[in-house]
């Protein structure tokens, strides 16, 4: 499926499903965000609905320690229940080091603000996949 699939009630509906999270990305992050780079956090409801997809574009190559103090700035300000994140770059879809201390960022900040981080996804123009949840539980 991709976002040209998702239901007509899609923002009615919650991302627990893997598959309609996975659309939900394709949909947030646009080819060319994920060609220029883009981090994507996606604010969910209590019900882990969507409220409101939040990109961060145009940033190249992804820099961990650049991202940390605006996603903890927008978090702390927010403070949604739960969120969705993407890493939008180009490129292989093979995990690197960086999709993992990206990762690793939201792990801590979610963590630290008691936000419930239900996915975390790398976007490249082929492909959507999701880090392993061990690694988010592990974290």
């Amino acid at each position: 499926m991709t976002f040209d699939d998702l239901p007509k009630n899609f923002r009615e509906l919650s991302v627990d499903d893997p598959i309609l999270r996975a659309d939900a990305i394709d949909l947030f992050v646009g080819l060319h965000d994920r060609e220029e780079g883009c981090f994507a956090i996606v604010l969910l409801d209590e019900e882990h609905r969507v409220a409101q997809p939040v990109l961060i574009t145009e940033m190249g190559d992804a820099d961990p320690a650049a991202l940390t103090a605006p996603v903890r700035a927008l978090l702390t300000e927010v403070r949604p229940p739960a969120i969705v994140s993407a890493l939008g770059r180009r490129g292989s879809p093979l995990f690197t080091d960086t999709d993992r201390a990206c990762h690793q960022l939201l792990v801590d900040v979610c963590r630290e603000l008691q936000i419930e981080l239900i996915g975390a996804y790398v976007a490249t123009e082929n492909l959507i996949r999701e880090m392993p949840d061990h690694l988010r539980m592990a974290s």
